[in-house]
């Protein structure tokens, strides 16, 4: 002990502790009065980031909380399992600020180096943002080659970020995308831009040709922006705005070929809303991009632009179990069509037509609702008006049209005991009317037929939209039963009914321009029976089903089944089919050679097969075309301080779903990943397996 400069030096066996630090070694120099400790042979040991290792010399200023290594090494695997290790000339960890610097640095699995960075490599030790390299993503498939991108993350401020990363694509070309995030005191905002200068694929030969490897363009590119925000505690906006170059961006360079993407429209949205218990009203505008080839080949069934809506929706209780609403929209539709495409027929019929409409419907209600028993009534008139120019030829320009609905829904629910439970039964019975009005002459710009399900049973329209409002005189049966534990939680349900019409249905979804009826939709007696099952079995299993049956044809219109296994995020399986029977309308026209029958089987499952290696696989098979949607077979290996996983897949573009004999994409995938520093590779191999595998987390990376 050196009293007049205030050190110490200590040999032998030497043990320092400050609140969160450890550090051990065989000779120390304290200096008080710089706080300026150093260990000699050390090894380190930081508590509030499970990191530790070991150095020639550490240096440890208890003033700033820097810890200084020498020669060392930095790990955050359990002591005794280092699985991985950074090695460096110096690593300086900045306990305040959360980060750490190495120099000349070389990543290590066990003792085999397999990473070197010449420079100083800066790493988070906490959960802090910090500017640096990202872990790259890898991957390779059939229309792409190799695939690399190295992400840079710049953490220019705290309330606003970037991150740049460069692509290459050895068949295509380097690509550069960027993200830039901001946050303000009232909004949180995202801005995404991607760019491919000259796709080497691009073959102005075979670019038309069905099943060719040629992008629509050459040069590709997306821009994304999103933006949430709140004025005040009623104000808010949000604006969704989205372009692509091409048909194919997203199947082509979407997410590295790991994601089966289901853009067939983009969206450019924006609304500022105003909202209290009583009122909601705001304006929006709607602008929508088609990249679904099929839809964009046809002019006609391109969707309107809204520019711009405006709507409220407000409801009010009265007294006595009366109620009263009003909700309404005022809209402008419009639409970019190339008239040389279009025959004078389809103008004349109102290919063109474009205008403004007017959506009011005031409601009154009256319920009663006691234990065992409910009777709720509504009356409401549905009023429609428009302007329009280019309408049909012979239509008003000025049509309106004004419906009564009424409706009228009544249940029981009986109870008994049933075990260590009770079981329901609840009948129900639904009545519709609404009156008819000819719109035969109206325009489509937002409406379409809803699909048939069990909760369209009790719906007051079939159509989604305000151009057409349905008559109906019908009443809809159903019949639930319910079997809940001593929890009072749902162990079983069960549900059948269907729908008997008084008259036969005369609004429909056609125009002059498409005069098409589905008979059997408009003069049948009854709907088809529409059925559901679910139950649990334990605290694992799980079934649900659903089928629609019609009886008139005996044939099954529509089915669902899925059977599911959920023990742990390890232990994962499920089961599923699917049926529906697809109907050719003028919108929508299957090409030769494909089944009009969608059956489809799809299962999946994630199953340890040790302490260290688990299974996962997905086999979505199509019954009807006998090919495969998507498959995928692979292994994981983890352990306290590392993960690793090889997924082989095989799958079909949503786009080419319906040509016949198209060619699979295939690729191999890896993804490294060191619990503690992150994804080394193939990070998109996550969200490949949450979108796959129903009720995968991984939640080692969350």
């Amino acid at each position: 002990i050196n009293r007049g400069d205030n050190t110490v030096s200590m040999q032998g066996n030497v043990e320092f502790r400050e609140p969160g630090l450890l550090l051990t070694g065989d000779s120390a120099f304290i200096d008080s009065n710089n706080s300026v400790n150093r260990v000699t042979a050390a090894n380190y040991v930081l508590h509030d980031f499970g990191a530790h290792g070991d150095a020639s010399s550490i240096v440890y200023n208890a003033e700033t909380d820097l810890v200084s290594i020498e020669n060392g090494e930095f790990s955050r695997c359990e002591p005794g399992s280092e699985f991985w290790s950074l090695h460096a000339d110096s690593i300086t960890l900045d306990q305040q600020a959360g980060r750490g610097y190495a120099r000349k640095v070389s990543l290590r699995l066990g003792e085999v180096p397999v990473f070197y960075y010449p420079w100083t490599l800066a790493f988070p030790l906490g959960d802090e943002r910090i500017s640096g390299f990202l872990a790259p993503s890898t991957g390779s498939t059939r229309t792409g080659g190799f695939d690399f991108e190295l992400p840079y993350y710049l953490n220019l401020a705290p309330h606003y970020d970037a991150t740049i990363a460069p692509r290459l694509i050895s068949d295509r070309g380097v690509m550069a995308s960027v993200e830039a995030r901001y946050l303000a005191s009232w909004s949180m905002n995202t801005l995404n831009m991607s760019h491919l200068a000259g796709d080497d694929l691009y073959d102005p030969a075979t670019v038309d040709q069905p099943g060719s490897d040629s992008p629509p363009v050459a040069d590709r590119w997306f821009i994304g922006y999103e933006h949430q925000g709140r004025l005040g505690s009623n104000w808010s906006s949000y604006v969704d705005y989205n372009a692509v170059s091409d048909s194919d961006y997203f199947y082509d360079l979407g997410s590295s070929g790991l994601n089966v993407t289901s853009q067939t429209h983009l969206n450019r949205y924006g609304r500022l809303q105003y909202s209290n218990d009583r009122l909601r009203a705001g304006v929006a505008v709607q602008r929508i991009q088609i990249i679904d080839p099929v839809v964009a080949a046809a002019d006609i069934n391109k969707p309107f632009d809204r520019m711009p809506q405006f709507y409220f929706d407000s409801n009010n209780y009265l007294a006595g179990g009366f109620g009263f609403g009003l909700k309404g929209q005022v809209t402008s539709f419009d639409r970019e069509l190339d008239p040389d495409r279009l025959s004078s027929s389809m103008i004349d019929n109102g290919a063109l037509v474009t205008g403004e409409r007017l959506n009011l419907e005031p409601e009154i209600n009256w319920s009663l609702e006691n234990p065992g028993w409910f009777l709720r009534t509504a009356a409401k008139y549905k009023y429609t008006e428009y302007r329009l120019s280019k309408q049909p030829v012979g239509s008003e320009d000025n049509p309106d049209v004004g419906v009564p609905v009424y409706t009228a829904d009544t249940g029981l629910i009986f109870e008994r005991s049933s075990g260590s439970g009770i079981q329901t039964l609840e009948p129900r019975l639904f009545y519709l009317n609404s009156a008819y009005e000819d719109q035969f002459t109206l325009p489509l710009f937002d409406t379409s037929r809803l699909n048939f399900s069990f909760n369209q049973l009790f719906r007051d329209d079939r159509f989604s939209g305000g151009d057409r409002i349905g008559d109906a005189d019908q009443l809809s049966a159903a019949i639930t039963s319910r079997f809940l534990d001593a929890r009072g939680q749902e162990r079983a349900r069960v549900s059948i009914g269907q729908i008997h019409y008084f008259e036969d249905r005369r609004v429909h979804l056609a125009t002059p321009l498409q005069n098409w009826v589905p008979a059997d939709q408009a003069f049948a007696d009854e709907s088809a029976l529409a059925a559901e099952l679910a139950f649990r079995l334990g605290d694992n299993w799980r079934f649900n089903g659903d089928v629609q049956w019609h009886e008139e044809r005996q044939e099954v219109d529509e089915s669902n089944v899925q059977l599911r296994y959920h023990q742990d995020d390890d232990r994962l399986f499920n089961l599923a089919y699917r049926y529906k029977r697809v109907v050719n309308s003028p919108l929508f026209s299957l090409p030769a050679g494909v089944d009009p029958r969608i059956e489809q089987t799809d299962l999946s499952g994630v199953w340890p097969l040790n302490d260290n290696w688990t299974l996962l696989a997905r086999w979505n098979y199509d019954l009807r075309n006998e090919r495969n949607l998507e498959s995928f077979a692979g292994l994981q290996w983890r352990n306290c301080c590392a993960t690793i996983r090889l997924v082989a897949r095989e799958w079909v573009d949503e786009n080419e779903l319906f040509v016949p004999n198209s060619e699979p994409n295939r690729g191999i995938f890896v993804q490294f990943t060191l619990n503690g520093l992150g994804n080394i590779a193939g990070g998109g191999l996550s969200n490949l397996l949450q979108d796959s595998i129903w009720g995968f987390r991984d939640t080692e990376f969350e």
